[in-house]
């Protein structure tokens, strides 16, 4: 029986498409969800009914069928297996597995967020779920909180990917359908997504980065008011690193979250898979051993053999090597450390004014972060594995004396101009969050370039005792962050005076080991 909206609404002990129908587990954005009874095998379903207005929709019925086939021959621990698809009174439906437990979204909910390690574990199996979906030739398109199901204990839960009422097969599409329907929810949405590019495997790579920012620090990456400013934000705004809300976090685990976010496609990690296996050795201090890959096939998979080249060494003031398009994949991870670093990340990408005429244009599909959950078991495996043994990991090249001290006056140098370009006195002590979080991006810019740098032995202990120092500079710029966050004027001041303190010990240090740049004050 449909209610005023076209909904089918369904009642206790009602039956569709041979299902018994026990309850309405919730509704969200693409249809309503039910557990249900399977006759015969006595086994319960998660039964979801997909919404009126996308089943009305010629080009979605065919692409719900295709996808539904192809979703059904996917088998993997991290997957809800799904077990029919089809249309009953004009509605397309798809009985999956239920799985008794609750939902990422509603953990959050109620804690806020993770302990890293949970956090990346649970990052870990996602990932290797989407890579089993996207070796299927599909792109998921809309991982977030509501999307994953947990089930067992609290500490050593078992995560499911769900939903493929969003995940469409894309050969020809980019993030808006052919009836300007978004697909996607927006605090997870990638550029490309937004802007009508494209769409491959990597949008879900992205999503996967927002949602690892938001289980480690318990915030979206870009909180803004309204639709519009968040659109702007994946657009424009540079990848927040999630130590500057939660101090803890390491660099290492800072650098492969940020990657991930990446503006270009190109910069993000090329699967699923090789994102949470290098979160998780950022998090150990390990390397990954299985060189990155791409699995994705079909509509899932890049629109060219973009991969990433062993990275050069950083000059100037690079943040770091920035990946190049290249053969077949021959790079490694590494979870960080200064002999062997992350390949950096891209900061910005420029796509100018797109976000305002987008939401004037789309109907958000997604739905919310109360989006029901749906079904499924089982544990690892990963789709693609590769047979190749891992490359070894490439160490940087020692430096002579002058290189070093070359080299990183040229990093000095950089951070003190971009440092002079975001300068403002009047904001210097306030609780000004956009300026505390500028000071202390351009602060980790220089950290990462310096530690990339491997000094000659005489000079090793040295040089390490003054990247301490910069990184200490940088613990000073982020309690700054927090304290602005906090609305705390004092807090902010107290974090400037320790900042300015440590920086006359990191200028003392630079003018020991022989730097010029470095060893100047900043202006």
């Amino acid at each position: 029986m449909a209610d005023a909206y076209g909904w089918v609404e369904l009642a206790d002990g009602d039956e569709f498409a041979g299902y018994r129908i026990e309850r309405r587990l919730g509704r969200g954005g693409m249809g309503v969800l039910y557990l249900a009874m399977e006759p015969g095998l006595e086994r319960r379903v998660a039964l979801k009914l997909i919404a009126p207005e996308a089943a009305a929709d010629e080009v979605f019925a065919r692409r719900f069928a295709e996808e539904s086939r192809i979703a059904a021959s996917i088998e993997h621990p991290n997957v809800v297996p799904i077990y029919a698809a089809g249309e009953e009174q004009g509605v397309p439906f798809i009985a999956m597995r239920f799985v008794s437990g609750s939902d990422l979204g509603r953990r959050l909910a109620r804690e806020g967020k993770l302990a890293p390690a949970e956090a990346v574990g649970l990052i870990a199996q996602i990932g290797n779920g989407l890579d089993a979906i996207h070796a299927a030739g599909l792109v998921h398109r809309d991982v977030k909180p509501a999307n994953v199901l947990l089930s067992g204990e609290e500490g050593a839960q078992h995560a499911y990917i769900t939903d493929f009422g969003v995940a469409r097969n894309v050969a020809t599409d980019s993030g808006l359908t052919q009836t300007g329907r978004f697909v996607g929810t927006l605090d997870y949405v990638a550029p490309e997504q937004i802007s009508g590019g494209e769409v491959d495997a990597r949008v879900d790579v992205y999503a996967l980065g927002c949602l690892l920012f938001k289980l480690l620090t318990g915030e979206v990456p870009f909180p803004r008011d309204g639709d519009a400013a968040r659109l702007y934000a994946h657009l424009n705004d540079p990848p927040p690193a999630p130590s500057l809300y939660v101090p803890e976090i390491s660099m290492a685990l800072d650098d492969v979250v940020v990657r991930a976010m990446s503006k270009p496609p190109v910069d993000r990690y090329p699967s699923a898979g090789d994102f949470g296996r290098a979160a998780q050795a950022a998090l150990s201090g390990g390397q990954v051993a299985i060189p990155e890959r791409t699995v994705a096939t079909g509509a899932a998979a890049t629109r060219t053999a973009e991969t990433m080249a062993p990275a050069p060494e950083a000059s100037s003031g690079d943040v770091g090597p920035r990946a190049t398009p290249t053969r077949p994949l021959e790079r490694t991870a590494t979870g960080g450390g200064r002999s062997g670093r992350n390949r950096p990340i891209a900061l910005a990408a420029s796509l100018a004014g797109v976000a305002a005429l987008v939401v004037a244009a789309i109907t958000l599909a997604g739905g919310g972060e109360d989006e029901p959950p749906a079904t499924t078991g089982g544990d690892e495996t990963t789709a693609a594995k590769t047979s190749e043994e891992p490359a070894p990991e490439p160490r940087p090249q020692t430096l002579s004396a002058a290189k070093l001290i070359a080299k990183a006056d040229a990093i000095c140098a950089e951070g003190q101009r971009r440092y002079m370009e975001v300068r403002d006195l009047e904001n210097e002590y306030s609780t000004d969050i956009p300026y505390a979080e500028a000071l202390a991006r351009n602060a980790r810019q220089r950290v990462r370039g310096l530690r990339v740098l491997e000094p000659p032995p005489r000079l090793a202990d040295a040089y390490d005792e003054y990247v301490g120092a910069v990184e200490r500079v940088y613990a000073t710029d982020k309690q700054a962050v927090l304290a602005a966050r906090q609305g705390d004027a004092a807090g902010v001041e107290a974090a400037r005076n320790q900042r300015d303190s440590q920086d006359a010990l990191r200028e003392r240090l630079a003018g020991e080991i022989g730097f010029t740049v470095c060893s100047t004050p900043q202006s």
